[in-house]
């Protein structure tokens, strides 16, 4: 997968992804099949627990990675490469994990600020208010009290909100420096799997139920959003298989020495540099004009172009469908050659002429669409990760919080505007105010080029320069 081996994951946090691999416990150990075993389960004993865990250390130490990489035989005792933490085989099974976690929440968009220590526990409780609220949405369908489900739908936001920033810091926690790129592209593909999927089985479900019960109506909406809550249980899952390997790296490699002792908190923001602001800037002015396009991007193609229904809600979820397999690859792309200001550049540009296109050509709009899922994918594949190389290790969290908290205040804010531009003014004006909000971004990108080379920043470094500063670090 092009991800480079790293000595030590650091904290961790989560993602979307489903593992067939089944755990088997007998006797107060864990196993894999095919694997052996897993780990040992602390006994009763807190002498024993000791016991169990220097054993086990032991045996991680007595076939280190670095003898497994040159094809070594492994020490008698050692943990196989699937159970090491230290190892790639394992840190891309919790990758599998995060992808999974964030699965259920595709669909979700909807403005929470909050506080949060992220750890095991949090993605846990995360997870629970995901599937809590998708129970509650689809009651709401059932007893046909509207009410009901936008109780349903907020319990949920409380939960996907915090559970995409969760994701997030676990992504940056489990990879450093170059891998990043690649994990941010792998989490957005997994993502637009699950809105693709959203988009196209749903309302083939609906129709399903319908002929099994002989009528429409609430109910056969309600046992429709009951199935579909099945990916959240999912996600639950994950969470759960996540908060075990995420303790039990803690536990073999003693991650608890090397932490700061820095707590998350909210007065973060205060300390935040001009850097992580302009990225945030970007994100907001950048993503305001996509996801309400989307939105209201079939009509748009019905009304100017003359499409049908099913070919403007083909055209329309293009982006998405683009975004899934093409996010990792640019994630590969940006790992390999750094730059990621430079990256940013190009896809805010990108974005910038496709909506120009729409807004001011005939041209057949499957090329502007085209291109604004090209640019949508690499653009998360190089603004995301930027964060983790200008915030500190225990303001990650914080940091991620707060974009992702930004971000939907401006995605509330502007549908509302966008919606009151249409009503209004119509489409051509609508595009010229999303243009706009592309130009701001655009412009950010700009100053964040300037003053990243003034200070020195590292986000503009190539993927030789940093890893000959991480070399030198670790010398």
């Amino acid at each position: 997968m092009g991800v480079a081996l790293r000595d030590l994951p650091g904290r961790h946090v989560s993602s979307r992804s489903h593992v067939t691999a089944v755990l088997t416990v007998f006797h107060g150990r864990c196993f894999l099949p095919g694997f052996g075993v897993v780990t040992t389960f602390p006994s009763p004993s807190p002498a024993g627990a000791m016991e169990e865990e220097d054993e086990e250390a032991r045996a991680l130490l007595a076939g280190g990675p670095d003898e497994a990489d040159r094809g070594a035989p492994a020490a008698p005792g050692a943990l196989p490469a699937l159970c090491d933490p230290s190892r790639l085989a394992h840190r891309l099974l919790v990758l599998l994990l995060m992808c999974f976690l964030g699965f259920a929440i595709f669909a979700m968009i909807i403005l929470l600020p909050f506080r949060l220590k992220l750890n095991e526990w949090g993605t846990i409780i995360f997870s629970c208010f995901v599937c809590i609220g998708q129970v509650v949405f689809a009651l709401g369908g059932i007893f046909n009290a509207f009410w009901l489900m936008e109780f349903g739908r907020f319990v949920f936001g409380i939960g996907g909100e915090s559970l995409a920033v969760a994701q997030n810091t676990y992504a940056v926690s489990w990879f450093k420096g170059k891998e990043l790129n690649l994990v941010f592209g792998l989490q957005l593909s997994m993502a637009r799997i699950g809105s693709t999927v959203n988009m196209n089985l749903m309302g083939w479900l609906y129709s399903k139920i319908e002929a099994l019960l002989g009528s429409a109506g609430h109910t056969t909406l309600g046992i429709t959003l009951m199935i579909g809550g099945i990916t959240c249980i999912l996600s639950l899952i994950c969470a759960l298989a996540l908060a075990y390997l995420d303790q039990r790296a803690e536990r073999i490699l003693h991650k608890e020495q090397g932490k700061t002792g820095e707590v998350i908190k909210l007065t973060d923001v205060k300390d935040f540099s001009l850097p992580l602001w302009l990225i945030f800037i970007i994100c907001v002015c950048y993503y305001v004009a996509v996801f309400p396009f989307i939105g209201l991007g079939k009509v748009f193609f019905t009304e100017k172009f003359g499409f049908s229904s099913q070919a403007a809600s083909a055209i329309n979820s293009v982006v998405y469908v683009i975004s899934a397999p093409m996010s990792p690859v640019f994630g590969l792309l940006v790992d390999k050659t750094g730059k990621n200001i430079i990256w940013v550049l190009c896809a805010v540009a990108a974005t910038l002429v496709s909506h120009m296109m729409l807004a001011f050509t005939m041209w057949n709009p499957w090329i502007a669409m085209c291109l604004l899922g090209l640019s949508y994918s690499l653009l998360a594949c190089a603004l995301w990760p930027m964060v983790a190389f200008v915030v500190p290790e225990h303001q990650l969290g914080t940091a991620y919080g707060f974009m992702q908290s930004i971000q939907n205040l401006g995605l509330a804010i502007i549908s509302i505007i966008a919606g009151m531009i249409l009503d209004s003014r119509g489409y051509l004006f609508l595009e010229v105010f999303f243009i706009a909000c592309v130009s701001l971004s655009l412009l950010s990108v700009v100053l964040l080029y300037l003053v990243n080379r003034a200070q020195g920043g590292n986000l503009n470094y190539s993927a030789r320069q940093r890893e000959e500063i991480k070399f030198s670090h670790t010398e």
